[in-house]
Order: C-alpha cells, then structure tokens, then sequence
C-alpha cells in the first residue's frame, strides 16, 4: 500500500511539475508569487488572491505576449502591497490568511506584443492600468470599460486599432484617460462624458474622426484635453467654453473649421491653448483677452484674419506667441516685444501695412526665436535685435529689407534673412573667418555684390550666402546654353531611367547644389522649426496624419495655394500627379515651392507625409486658339483655290475637249 501510494505522489509531482513548465513556457508564472500576497516591506505572506482572479491574472500574462517572445521580467513578489509593485494588490485584514485582489497592473514598457484580453474585465477592484510604451495589437476590448473602479486607464504608445469602446458610461470612477500614439478610427463616443470624475483626456497622435462631442462640455472636472494630430473635423463646440477648471486644451492638426467662438473667452484658467494647422477663419475674438493666464497661444498655419489684437500685450506670462500662416494685416502691438517671459514669437504672411519695430529700443529678457517671416518689414534692420540677451534664432526672410547686415547678429546660432533687398555683407563674413565663428546663415536672395566664379560661388554656397539675385540671372544667360525639350529629376534619389525617360540625380543634402550637367540647379533656404523633436518616438505610420503644405510658383506666377500632396486624387494603379502649363522664358524655367505656413508646425519633415518623388518637364505641342485655326483654315482654302486656278490655266486638268474649245 505504501508503494502503491508513493507510485501516485511521484505522478502527481510529475504531472505537477510538468503544467508548471507548460504555463511558464506560454509566459506565465505560477507559483506562490502568484496567488500569495506579501506584505509591504517584508516578506511576510498575508493573504491569497481569489481562485478566478489568479486565473483571471495567468490568462492575462499569457495573452499579452505573443508565442514569439520570451516571458517578460516581473519583479518578484509578483503580487505585493507594495505602492511600486506592477502587480498590486489589496487584503481584507480582517480574517487571517484574508481574501486578496488586485487593484494595479503596471506593465508599462516590458515589451508586451500580444493582447489585451476580455476577461480583464474580471478584476472588479482594479484601480490602475497601465500597459503603455508596449507593442499590443488588436482592439480595446469593450468589456473593460465595466471596471467601475478604474481611476487611471494607460493604454498609449502601443499598435492598438479599431474604435473606442462606444460605451464608457461603465468607467464611473475614471480620472485619467490616455489613448495616445496608437491607430484608433472612429469618433469620440459621446457617452465618454458620463465619466464625470475625469481629469485628463489625450487621445493624441491617432486617426479618429468625427466631431469634438458636444458632451465633452459636460465634464466639469477636466483639467486637460489633448486631441492633436487626429482627422476631427466641423466647428469647436461652444459647450467646451463652460469647461472652467481646464488649463490645458489641444486640437492642433486636425481638420476643424469655421470661427473661433468666443465662448472659449470664459477659459480663465487657461494656460495653453494650441490650435494651429487647421482651417479656422474669421478674427481672433475679443473675448480672449480675460485669458490673462496664458502661456501658450497657437494658431498658425490657418485662416485667421483682421487685426493681431491689442491685448495679447497684456498676456504678462505668455512664452509662445505662434500666430504664423494666417493672413492677418497691420503691426503687432508695440507691448509684444516687452513681454517678460516671451521665448517664441512666430507670425509670418501679414497683409499691408505690416509689421515694423519699435522704433525706441527694446530690450525682451527672454525671447529666444524670433520669426517675421513675409511681413512686409521695410527699412533696415536695428541694430539693437542683435543686443538681446537670449535671442539664438531669428528669420526675417521674405521682407523688403534693406542696408546691411548688422555686425551684432555674430552671436546668433541661427539667422535667416533669405530674399530681401540687403546689399552689404558683416565684416564677420567678409573677412572669411572660420565658419565657427557665425551663426548658420542663410542670406540668400538678396543684392550684394559678390562676383561668381565657381571656386568662390561653391565656398559661398557652403555658408549659404548664395545663390544671389545676379547668381540666378549669371545661370540663365550663360550656363544654359544647350537647348533641352525635356528633363527628368528622381527626386533624393540616384540617377536612373524609366522607359526612355532618363531622371537625373538629386542626392545632394546641400543647401545649394548645381547639376553636373549645368543645365539645372536648386536652392533651399529657411529651417526647420523644431527640428529636434525625434521622429522615431511618434512612430512612422503617424506620418499619415501630418499635413506637408505649401504653394507653387512657376516663372513668378502663383498657380497653386496650399498643396497637400495626399489630398491629390490617386487614380487606379498610379502615383498622385500634377500637371502644370508653363511657357519658357529665354530658355530658361524657374520652379518655387514657398511654405507660407500652413500645415504641420511640430512635427519632424519626415513624418508629415508623403513628398515630391519627381518633376518631369515635358514639351507638348500647343492647342491653336480658334482664331488661329479660323485663319489656317482660310489660308489653306485660299491656297487651293490659287493651285486650282493655275492648274486650269496650265491645262493641267480638265478634258481635251474643253481645252480644244479655247
């Protein structure tokens, strides 16, 4: 009998140990981390999870990962009353050895590449869940949003998609909603605002459409509201006005329209508010000027129009000011160079009679960019800008500038003065120190006087001083002496050939770059404005959701406003295409694409969606007018009739008999 008995523990344990080894294989642990909860600080057993929640807490580990990755690190307890612990959990002290749940799973950024599943549902008490900076796929699970007692709800930065659940009126308790940074479709549910507890909202950075819900007016609670970079279109409800305690709103880059309302007015705690590359239109409305507490304005790269109000002189805290790609007229108030705690001061495209300095100098403690770009700035420029104390970045480019650079800009990091009417370099420059020595400059486009050979032009083009005015007129009259009836460019990419079509190279990363051949060349002036923001922390696929936007000019002449290359209808099985008639003047054709503003601000130029893959220039044979064809017609007409008749007189044709008869 002993035997027999010891024949069937050593089974048992065999058979024990065997499914121990299977679930950690499919990445779960099991073991007394698992349903024992350990107390805070030592490592004293307090209590046992319930059977459905350690159930509930395996299948939970295992659907997170996929079959392909190795079991991700947990600290050990796996369970702890421990606030830092990713799995947490709370005890009934009551009993001995009391029941236990679970209230916190922290699992962000463990390189989770599974799903979130259904039974997470399970978890009656959870608090917190936070399983951002993973790789999951698949749908936010509806089930979820019966957690009554969730408070905090992380699922960003992960490869999420389909909708948000349409029915979060389960989600009572829930403070804190981020969504951010995945591949979400659909609206934003109305029934988000029966979570009157809420605190935050950032859904940022997915691909939701739909209208801003008017409900959101509702949750008298929220401090944030961050919805950038998604495809929402229509008005801002004017309910968002009674949203009193906000202090953070976000809608730039989406497709909202129509006028500002001036309800947004009754947002006195306001502290930032970012509205930029939209399509609103209409005056910025007086009612603004009760947000004395803001820090942020932004709402360039619209449609925005009128005076630039007097007021924003009285935002003592602002320290960005982006109103640039509007088409706003007249001066920025005089106090806007005064505010303390300005850095960036951004406008740009603003109609007659423009922006001037102040003509007493001033001195702004903080301002660190400066960008009047297209302001129809006239007269020379003051020497005192160079004498602030923490300017580093200033772009003056398209202005009616002229005079001379001033020697105090040398300090700068960043100067753009690009198509002006300057004629007289800095001795910083003329002097050919170091490049070191002066700030990256772009100078291009304007009149000074610098004789062209191409030794000296490709050293000037180095620090962007050219190309020039006269460079330009140099190129057309004598570098392009052999006649063309076409040119192909492969654009940032090797030389190559399509049929018969060869596309030339255009790999160079120079600000300025002539063609091997001397038949072409392209230029580039400006910068990026935030440049240093890192692509890869946004995610390529979000690339979709950013807007490259800006205007062509073909031999001076406007022939399209605000290009969005993604908005070009795609025809079946071909690249999107534009075609553009353009006559060639004195042998030579000038192709301007001008970023006047609009589109994505932030966003590093690669992920702002698709760009130019080639220019074609073809010769296509021109359509007569109808008076052209009217006169060709006569002529040939005539000409017959004249051929006929001497053909008669030379008895060319006609019978014997009638010519028998003369």
């Amino acid at each position: 009998m002993d035997s027999e008995l010891s024949v069937v523990l050593v089974i048992r344990l065999l058979f024990f140990n065997f499914l121990l080894l299977w679930q950690l294989g499919n990445g779960a642990k099991v073991n007394n981390g698992t349903t024992n909860i350990k107390a805070n600080g030592d490592n004293t057993t307090i209590g046992a999870l319930t059977d459905a929640e350690a159930r509930t807490l395996r299948l939970l580990f295992k659907s997170l990962q996929s079959r392909n990755t190795t079991q991700f690190p947990l600290s050990y307890p796996i369970c702890s009353t421990n606030m830092d612990a990713e799995i947490r959990c709370s005890c009934d002290n009551t009993k001995n050895r009391s029941a236990c749940w679970v209230t916190a799973i922290n699992l962000a950024s463990k390189m989770l590449d599974g799903l979130i599943h259904s039974s997470i549902s399970l978890f009656k008490n959870l608090r917190v869940l936070d399983l951002s900076s993973n790789f999951l796929t698949g749908s936010i699970p509806p089930s979820l949003t019966t957690l009554q007692s969730l408070r905090i709800l992380n699922l960003a930065d992960n490869n999420l998609d389909g909708t948000i659940p349409l029915n979060l009126s389960g989600l009572q308790s829930l403070r804190y909603l981020d969504l951010s940074r995945n591949k979400l479709t659909g609206p934003i549910p109305d029934s988000i605002s029966d979570c009157q507890y809420l605190n935050i909202i950032i859904l940022r950075l997915n691909f939701l459409n739909g209208t801003i819900p008017e409900a959101l007016g509702t949750l008298s609670s929220l401090n944030i509201l961050d919805l950038y970079s998604n495809s929402l279109s229509g008005h801002i409800p004017v309910e968002l006005g009674e949203l009193t305690v906000l202090q953070f709103l976000n809608l730039d880059d989406n497709n909202l329209d129509g006028e500002l309302p001036e309800e947004l007015g009754n947002l006195v705690d306001l502290q930032h508010l970012y509205l930029t590359a939209n399509k609103f239109t209409g005056r910025i409305p007086e009612t603004f000027d009760k947000l004395i507490h803001l820090e942020t304005f932004a709402v360039g790269g619209n449609y925005l129009s009128g005076q630039m109000p007097s007021y924003i002189g009285n935002w003592v805290n602002l320290t960005k000011l982006i109103l640039i790609g509007n088409n706003f007229e007249g001066n920025l108030p005089a106090e806007t160079f005064s505010l303390p705690k300005l850095q960036r001061l951004l406008v740009s495209d603003v109609s007659n009679p423009g922006i001037s300095f102040p003509k007493r100098e001033v001195i702004p403690e903080s301002l660190i960019y400066l960008v009047l770009r297209n302001c129809k700035i006239n007269g020379s420029i003051p020497e005192y800008i160079g004498k602030w104390p923490e300017l580093s970045y200033l772009d003056l480019s398209f202005n009616n500038l002229s005079g001379g650079v001033p020697e105090s800009f040398q300090k700068l990091n960043k100067l753009f003065l690009t198509s002006n009417e300057l004629t007289k370099l800095p001795s910083w420059i003329t002097k050919k120190p170091k490049p070191s020595s002066y700030p990256k400059a772009d100078l291009s486009y304007n009149n000074f006087n610098v004789k062209c050979t191409n030794e000296k032009c490709s050293g000037l083009a180095a620090v962007n001083i050219l190309p020039t005015r006269s460079f330009i007129d140099n190129m057309k009259t004598e570098k392009c002496y052999r006649k063309h009836n076409s040119l192909f460019i492969n654009c940032g990419g090797e030389e190559l050939n399509v049929g018969k079509d060869h596309y030339h190279n255009d790999t160079s990363t120079s600000s300025f770059n002539l063609s091997p051949s001397d038949d072409w060349a392209y230029s580039f002036s400006g910068d990026y404005l935030w440049a240093t923001v890192n692509a890869s922390t946004l995610g390529e696929d979000h690339s979709i959701t950013g807007k490259r936007v800006f205007d062509v000019y073909i031999q001076g002449r406007l022939v399209k406003k605000d290009l969005n290359i993604k908005e070009i209808p795609e025809l079946q099985n071909e690249v999107r295409k534009l075609k553009f008639p353009a006559k060639i003047n004195e042998g030579s054709l000038e192709i301007k694409l001008f970023w006047a503003g609009k589109g994505s601000l932030y966003n590093p130029p690669g992920i702002n969606g698709p760009l130019i893959e080639a220019i074609s220039v073809t010769r296509v044979s021109r359509k007569l007018h109808r008076w052209e064809i009217a006169l060709i017609t006569i002529g040939c007409l005539l000409f017959l009739m004249l051929l006929l008749a001497f053909s008669l007189r030379m008895g060319w044709i006609g019978g014997r008999k009638l010519r028998s008869g003369h």
